[in-house]
C-alpha cells in the first residue's frame, strides 16, 4: 500500500488561499494521537510528504534540542516532541526513525523523563553499537535542529496507573533507560517520601496506608560505564533505593555525592540472591520490572524461581527465537504488491526481501512490532513460541512468523 495521492491543484488551492502555510496545513491535518491512529498502517510523514511538505518543515516529526555523550558509547538526545503527541507511558518507549543512505531505520527508545514533565520535551539515550546503523549515525550526526522521524509508542512494559506500594527494578546496561523514566516518575509522585503509596499516581482509587518502597538494583561492567550517575544519586536523595553493582569484580565504597552512594559496599558480579536480600529483604511482596540481556533474566529466573519469575514485568533486548521447522514453508501471495514467491522456510520477512519487497520494519526480533501485517488466510508459526494459527484477517510480525503452507499477506 501506498500513501494516496493528493492532486496538486488541491494542495496549491489551499496553500495559496492565505489561510495556511504548507507547514501549517499538514500539522493541521496530522497532528495529534487520533490522526496517527487512523492513518495506520502507514507512519504519518508518509502522507504528510504526499502533501509536499519538505523534510525540515515536516511538522510530525521531533527535534533535537540538545546532545551529550556522557560516556564512551551512549549519545543522550533531548527531543521537542511535536504538538499533539503525548509522552509513552513510564517504562514505554518512543518509536524513532532515520534516514541513512536513503532508507528509513526505525528504532525503539524509552524516554528517561517523568511522565510529568510538561516542556513538550524527551530525553532519551541511544547506546551505540558496532554496526548499529542507527545508534552509529547518531553518535556521529547527531546535533542540535536534527529532525527525527516519530512513530507510535511502543514497549512490554509500564509503570500501572494505580501504582505498587513496593516496587524492585531490575536493569543491566542500556536496560538503564525504561527503570530511569519509572523511577524518576515515581520519585516525582513522591511515592516513596510523605505521602502515601498510591494516591500520586492517575488511578487514586486504592490508597495504601504507607508510603511505597522502591529499590533499583542496575548492573554495569563498572560505575564508569553508567550514563546519568547524577540523576540516580537525585534519586536516591528522593526516595529511591539505587544500587549500581559492577559485575567485572570492582568492588566499591560507593561513589557519593553529599553523601549519597549508588554503589553498594561488598557487592559485585553477576545477580544472586544474596543482592535481593542485601538491597530490597522485602522483595517477596514487590512488584518486579526487568530489562536487561538475558543473562540477567536467567539469574533472577534462578533466584526468583520459575513461578515467581512469571508475573515479573519484562522488556526483553531480544526475543529468543525458534530456528523454522523443516516441515515449514509454502507459497507466500503478498496481496499488496502482487507478488507471489515461494518461501522454503524462513521468516515472512526475509522471505518477503528475497522476493525484492522492501517490508516495514525495525527490530528484527519481534520487539518493536514495526513490521506487523495482517494474514488474510493460511497459517504460520510463532517462531517464539512454536504455536501455529490460521485465523483470517489476524495481525502477525512478519520477522518472526513463518508459512506453514501457503499463506495470504498484505504486504
Amino acid at each position: 500500500m501506498t500513501a494516496p495521492p493528493v492532486h496538486p491543484s488541491f494542495t496549491r488551492r489551499l496553500l495559496t488561499s492565505g489561510r495556511l502555510s504548507r507547514r501549517g496545513l499538514a500539522g493541521s491535518l496530522f497532528s495529534g494521537e487520533l490522526a496517527r491512529t487512523l492513518l495506520t498502517p502507514h507512519p504519518v510523514e508518509h502522507y504528510a510528504r504526499s502533501l509536499g511538505v519538505t523534510w525540515s518543515d515536516d511538522p510530525t516529526g521531533a527535534t533535537v534540542v540538545s546532545v551529550d555523550r556522557p560516556v564512551s558509547d551512549v549519545t543522550v538526545l533531548t527531543l521537542r516532541l511535536p504538538a499533539g503527541v503525548a509522552r509513552p507511558e513510564p517504562g514505554a518507549a518512543l518509536e524513532i526513525g532515520v534516514v541513512v543512505d536513503g532508507v528509513v531505520h526505525r528504532r525503539h527508545y524509552s524516554p528517561v523523563d517523568p511522565a510529568s514533565r510538561a516542556d513538550g520535551l524527551a530525553t532519551i539515550a541511544v547506546r551505540r553499537h558496532p554496526g548499529g546503523v542507527v545508534s552509529e549515525f547518531l553518535w556521529a550526526a547527531a546535533e542540535p535542529g536534527m529532525r527525527l522521524l516519530l512513530g507510535n509508542p511502543a514497549g512490554e512494559i509500564s509503570l500501572p496507573a494505580t501504582r505498587p506500594s513496593d516496587i524492585l527494578l531490575v536493569s543491566g546496561g542500556s536496560g538503564i533507560t525504561p527503570m530511569l523514566s519509572i523511577a524518576s516518575t515515581l520519585a516525582a509522585e513522591g511515592h516513596c517520601v510523605g505521602r502515601d503509596a498510591g494516591t500520586a499516581g492517575p488511578d487514586t482509587a486504592a490508597a495504601p496506608t504507607r508510603p511505597g518502597r522502591v529499590s533499583w538494583i542496575h548492573y554495569a561492567r563498572s560505575t564508569a560505564d553508567v550514563p546519568f550517575r547524577d540523576r540516580l544519586r537525585e534519586l536516591s536523595c528522593e526516595g529511591i533505593d539505587v544500587h549500581v553493582i559492577p559485575t567485572a569484580g570492582e568492588h566499591s565504597a560507593g561513589a557519593t555525592t553529599e553523601g549519597r552512594a549508588i554503589t553498594h559496599p561488598g557487592l559485585a558480579g553477576h545477580l544472586s540472591s544474596d543482592h535481593l536480600e542485601e538491597t530490597a529483604p522485602w522483595h517477596p511482596e514487590a512488584t518486579v520490572f526487568l530489562c536487561g540481556p538475558e543473562g540477567l533474566a536467567t539469574g533472577l529466573e534462578k533466584v526468583l524461581g520459575a513461578e515467581r519469575f512469571s508475573g515479573v514485568l519484562r522488556e526483553r533486548f531480544t526475543a529468543t527465537v525458534a530456528e523454522v521447522p523443516d516441515t515449514d514453508g509454502g507459497a507466500v501471495t503478498h496481496l499488496t504488491s502482487g507478488v507471489t514467491a515461494d518461501n522454503p522456510g524462513t521468516t515472512l520477512l526475509e522471505g518477503a526481501e528475497a522476493a525484492g519487497l522492501s517490508p516495514q520494519h525495525g527490530c528484527r526480533m519481534g520487539i518493536c512490532h514495526t513490521c506487523t501485517a495482517v494474514r488474510v488466510s493460511g497459517a504460520t508459526r510463532d517462531l517464539r513460541t512454536g504455536e501455529v494459527d490460521s485465523e483470517p484477517g489476524c495481525r502477525v510480525q512478519i520477522c518472526v512468523s513463518a508459512p506453514v503452507g501457503d499463506v495470504q499477506i498484505e504486504l
